[in-house]
């Protein structure tokens, strides 16, 4: 099976198209692997100028949003042709000339071997960072609601919008991902912490107007999400860094988002609205 890869530099002085590598692309028909290291772009913070550092980490974001969307797709990559996806051979060689962005593409490289872990560390630490660790490639928040809801459908109503004909007390209407009820309301948001602050206080308002609608000590919430980068995504981790101190939620990362699952189980939990 084979895999093809991109080195993605910024480009620090394009006058003599003066590079440093940042991060790598590797990308198969079993999904797409993205990481930055984060020493080289604190580096960059001091060759930039601060307009310039803030365009680089919003085009890693638009980056990281596009792998995370494609490797959400049910579809298997490259289905129909090599154009299925964003990231094929063609589309990088096409950037790799044409680009001129502050991130540069470098002629995308087939290999002979199959996307794993194991070969993008290796790849990443040769081209990239000997000295950073590697993130494993990790689901988006939108697949893992995928995967999740048909799992706890027996104890939760999942994304649900509740009214305040059904919720008198509650401020305003509502979309939560989780509310069922034993001898308490069980309630839960999952959030993607890699987006605006506004959109992650909007996901925690709802929380809180359920709490507010209940009272703290007569319901229980989860709020579940991943700690974004804090170089990339400065505000957003501030704010997961505050919520995390929040004594009134019950915080876990996504990988340990079966522990809604099994809180469930063991306090038997059915879905809040039939």
């Amino acid at each position: 099976m084979k895999s093809h890869y991109s080195i993605l530099s910024a480009v620090v002085r394009p006058e003599i198209q003066e590079k440093i590598s940042i991060g790598l692309l590797l990308v198969s028909t079993d999904g797409i692997f993205c990481t930055f290291s984060k020493n080289k772009i604190s580096v960059l913070h001091s060759l930039l100028d601060t307009s310039l550092y803030r365009f680089l980490n919003e085009t890693i974001r638009q980056i990281d949003s596009a792998v995370l969307s494609e490797n959400s797709k049910k579809e298997t990559l490259f289905a129909n042709s090599d154009h299925s996806t964003k990231f094929s051979l063609s589309y990088l060689t096409y950037m790799n000339r044409y680009s001129n962005n502050l991130i540069n593409f470098s002629e995308p490289i087939e290999i002979d071997l199959p996307a794993n872990d194991d070969l993008y560390s290796f790849l990443f630490k040769k081209y990239i960072d000997s000295s950073g660790s590697v993130q494993k490639k990790t689901k988006s928040v939108d697949r893992v609601k995928e995967e999740f809801y048909p799992k706890v459908k027996t104890y939760y109503n999942t994304d649900k919008e509740i009214t305040t004909t059904e919720i008198p007390n509650l401020l305003m209407s509502v979309n939560v991902d989780i509310i069922g009820k034993n001898e308490i309301p069980v309630f839960g948001q999952i959030i993607d912490f890699e987006r605006h602050v506004y959109n992650i206080r909007q996901d925690v308002a709802v929380l809180d107007f359920l709490m507010d609608a209940y009272g703290k000590d007569d319901s229980y919430s989860f709020l579940i999400g991943n700690e974004p980068d804090k170089t990339t995504y400065p505000k957003s981790h501030l704010a997961w860094k505050d919520l995390r101190k929040w004594s009134k939620f019950n915080y876990f990362p996504l990988d340990e988002i079966d522990r809604v699952k099994e809180y469930a189980e063991v306090h038997g939990v059915q879905p809040l609205f039939v």
